[in-house]
């Protein structure tokens, strides 16, 4: 397990017990950071009003340490009350170093029952609730700090005002009773930025850098700590806002096909969120040649399909609750220079169905891009994995054909109809493959028909007929294609 992985409540015991008598100081010598480094997370943690336990853990975190590690050196530094605070989470032979020592000799401090701390929190969780409006937005709206995971608490929302940005402010209101230990891991482990750093690291927001504008905002590339990002400063700090500013809390699940988020900031005149910066551009823009990229090959397009179909699979298949991006669409498709996919823009995101016996939930308003969602969350609000599916089957005949997904000019105006009623006549999809890809001698007809295949399945009106994620990238990695091996 590594660090920013420690669960909330044992992290938050963690940082109570090194706060006090500044014990955190020696275990920052243990980690080989000097007097400087120290002064300097001590200053940090001043000025944002955060534990300074916190804030070494969470420096050190994105070093990628691990709790065994952090264990080895709570236990040259015998502090057995720390030690027992890490045993739930470490393997059975580190438990066996705390008989090593004599507890009578060793730093037994500050007696205040882990255990105790755990229950108490577990009995004020609330049956079937979930963490819904990002931590940060509701402290900013309050304009107090954002907490770090010694100190951080959430609100509880109802699923419905989840998806109805107009209603939850009236939420936002008061103590926050309820702990998410996921959420807070996960928010906590997220450098905050200043915006007075975004602005210098995009040149003063300059025209030159900008990557690209949309309702939320625009997107600049900038340099920050000598590392190529991408910044999306949101339009304003409304309501809107907060559907957008989710991204922070749910884009955490580290994967190679999801877009790392780097930091965020709620600081400044706008908000804005942090990431790698793809070199590759989006999917979009490589299908409809808006680069100075070459066209996709078909091991290129096969690469970035299977990704992103592992990447998709992933988030369904999480332990606890899936997560369903809904707005999968060539723009949220982005590609590094190798052209390896990730998944981003997950503003729209939400927490799916939980246990066997559900399939789907009913929201109250509906998200996305229209020629990708299908009917029955467009007309029933009815929204499960399957929304995902439909969505990444109509990316899969694009990938295919370089066909828009709307087209007013076209018999049928979107492409997933279009695509079944070709079907139902019985005509070859290799006469639609991209023709881009015959300008650079890559035809591969039998590899469009597979394509189209999948995309017609994904497209099942009925969503009990649509395969899973997890069945997708199955079929995907069964393919054959020349130069398989070497993508």
């Amino acid at each position: 397990m590594y660090i920013y992985e420690l669960p909330y409540d044992i992290n938050k015991e963690l940082c109570r017990l090194l706060d006090n008598d500044e014990d955190w100081k020696e275990l920052a010598e243990h980690m080989n950071y000097s007097a400087f480094d120290v002064n300097e997370i001590q200053q940090i943690a001043k000025r944002q009003e955060i534990s300074p336990t916190a804030q070494l853990l969470t420096q050190w975190a994105q070093l990628n340490h691990k709790v065994e590690e952090l264990f080895m050196l709570l236990y040259r530094m015998k502090h057995i009350t720390a030690l027992r605070c890490l045993t739930p989470v470490v393997d059975k032979p580190f438990h066996r170093l705390l008989q090593k020592h004599d507890s009578k000799a060793l730093k037994e401090k500050h007696s205040l029952s882990y255990e105790g701390n755990l229950n108490k929190q577990k009995t004020q969780k609330v049956n079937g609730s979930e963490s819904s409006i990002p931590l940060p937005v509701v402290l900013f709206e309050e304009r107090r700090h954002v907490p770090t995971r010694s100190d951080a608490v959430v609100t509880t929302q109802t699923e419905s005002s989840n998806t109805d940005s107009t209603k939850n402010t009236s939420s936002t209101h008061g103590r926050p009773d309820i702990f998410d230990d996921e959420f807070l891991r996960n928010v906590s482990a997220i450098p905050m930025l200043s915006y007075e750093d975004l602005r210098e690291a995009t040149k003063n927001w300059s025209e030159s850098n900008l990557l690209g504008k949309g309702g939320f905002g625009q997107v600049y590339k900038g340099e920050w700590k000598l590392l190529p990002v991408a910044v999306k400063k949101l339009s304003s700090n409304d309501a809107k806002n907060k559907e957008l500013i989710r991204e922070m809390c749910l884009n955490q699940y580290r994967h190679d096909n999801i877009l790392p988020l780097y930091g965020y900031s709620l600081g400044g005149p706008e908000a804005c969120l942090v990431y790698q910066l793809m070199a590759g551009g989006s999917l979009e823009q490589r299908l409809r040649h808006k680069t100075v990229h070459p066209p996709l090959s078909w091991a290129q397009r096969y690469r970035i399909a299977h990704g992103v179909a592992r990447g998709l699979q992933y988030l369904h298949t999480m332990a606890g609750t899936p997560l369903i991006h809904g707005d999968i669409k060539p723009a949220n498709i982005l590609l590094d220079q190798c052209t390896m996919p990730k998944i981003g823009d997950f503003g729209l995101a939400r927490k799916g169905p939980y246990g066997d016996d559900r399939t789907h939930l009913k929201v109250s308003r509906v998200h996305g891009t229209r020629p990708y969602l299908p009917d029955e969350y467009l007309r029933s609000r009815c929204l499960s994995p399957a929304v995902d599916v439909f969505s990444f089957g109509v990316v899969l005949v694009e990938m295919a054909t370089a066909l828009p997904a709307i087209d007013r000019t076209r018999s049928v105006l979107l492409l997933s109809d279009y695509t079944h009623q070709l079907a139902r006549e019985g005509v070859d999809f290799a006469s639609l493959e991209d023709r881009s890809l015959q300008a650079i001698q890559n035809s591969n007809p039998q590899l469009c028909r597979e394509f189209v295949a999948i995309g017609l399945h994904c497209t099942k009106y009925m969503r009990q007929e649509r395969p899973t994620m997890f069945d997708v990238y199955k079929t995907l990695d069964a393919m054959e294609l020349p130069g398989k091996q070497y993508i």
